[in-house]
């Protein structure tokens, strides 16, 4: 209102503060962002920072590691490629994101402060390197999987067990072990197993994130990032939940299962039909779920996608929970959580 000259005994027409507020407007979409707009992409380039953090460390040994190497192609051949792939796009999507702020003439989004977390020793990673991320510890949510192969959505309060448990396991050798096919090969295939769905895991949390803040932006503009970006992590979770299926067995030299033989797809019968169950790992496009409105028809749709359950805040508290952070400092966590709460509070602006 001061701005305005809406203060004191100063008044404007209603026309020409209506007017006002249509250029101001229109400045945010061809120009300046709106706050709301901000907030969101500040919190997505911090989002892709830190994806970018994790993902670094796992190319890193997946093309420099020949045992953790192996073990990953033990779930499919072209793991390593598609890990440096992946590693590649959350590059690109941080360094857009910043860039695209500096030029709507704001600051770009810093995580350097709290780049303090130690790296891997094994051979391939870059042991001196000081990470955002920590891959050592990870409790992974694998509920995801049995989420898209049911009718039930979070948004609506339904729940899901986990397919495996993996808990307080490391995704990432932290010193050279055997290869798989040494008598203790088990060690490092039950890490790959870890990592093949905690990529997953990672991919679609993301996807859900970009879903529950894509109505909040204003800016067609800002509008198109969140969809363009929001549709990799789209195709990334895709790939990685069809190859987390392929985790083999992993039992100790006792004989203990470490990790269970997950639902197999079964046989074709003769006339081609496929008597598939919902838990089978090549069911993996997401089955019709509730949308929207319980009384209406089902539908493939990504889910989560309400801020509760997939917001940034709900996101965040989902990789903290995780382990992901673990060893963060107090500063980290201040920071992050401000930008989540201010991208979730986020509101569309209009006429």
């Amino acid at each position: 209102m001061k701005r305005l000259g809406m203060g004191g005994t100063v008044l404007l027409p209603a026309t020409a503060w209506l007017a006002s507020r249509t250029a101001a407007r229109a400045e945010g979409f061809r120009g300046r962002l709106t706050r709301g707009d901000t907030s969101i992409l500040r919190l997505l380039a911090a989002a892709e920072i830190i994806e970018w953090d994790l993902w670094l460390q796992y190319q890193e040994l997946a093309l420099g590691n020949a045992a953790y190497q192996l073990a990953l192609e033990s779930l499919d051949g072209d793991m390593p490629t598609y890990v440096r792939q992946n590693n590649r796009d959350e590059f690109t999507h941080q360094n857009f994101l910043n860039a695209y702020l500096v030029s709507k003439g704001h600051k770009p989004v810093s995580l350097e402060p709290f780049r303090s977390l130690p790296s891997s020793q094994a051979t391939g990673a870059n042991k001196t390197a000081k990470r955002l991320t920590n891959l050592m510890n990870l409790t992974v949510d694998t509920s995801w999987y049995t989420r898209y192969r049911s009718a039930g959505n979070p948004d609506f309060g339904d729940t899901f067990p986990q397919i495996v448990n993996l808990v307080d396991l490391p995704a990432i050798p932290n010193s050279d072990l055997p290869l798989p096919s040494d008598s203790d090969g088990f060690k490092i295939q039950l890490i790959a197993n870890t990592a093949g769905f905690h990529f997953a895991t990672i991919e679609q949390g993301g996807l859900s994130l970009y879903n529950s803040l894509l109505s909040k932006a204003t800016s067609p503009e800002v509008i198109k990032i969140i969809a363009g970006i929001g549709g990799s992590e789209i195709q990334h979770f895709e790939v990685w939940q069809d190859k987390a299926g392929n985790a083999p067995l992993v039992m100790d030299n006792n004989g203990n299962v470490l990790f269970p033989q997950l639902p197999a797809a079964p046989e074709q019968t003769p006339n081609g039909t496929d008597p598939a169950d919902a838990m089978d790992t090549n069911q993996i496009m997401p089955h019709p779920c509730k949308f929207i409105n319980g009384d209406l028809p089902q539908c493939a749709v990504v889910r989560p996608t309400s801020i509760a359950q997939a917001g940034a805040v709900a996101t965040f508290t989902g990789f903290t929970r995780s382990g992901l952070f673990t060893g963060q400092s107090d500063g980290f966590f201040d920071f992050i959580f401000a930008l989540a709460k201010e991208a979730d509070e986020a509101r569309r602006e209009s006429d």
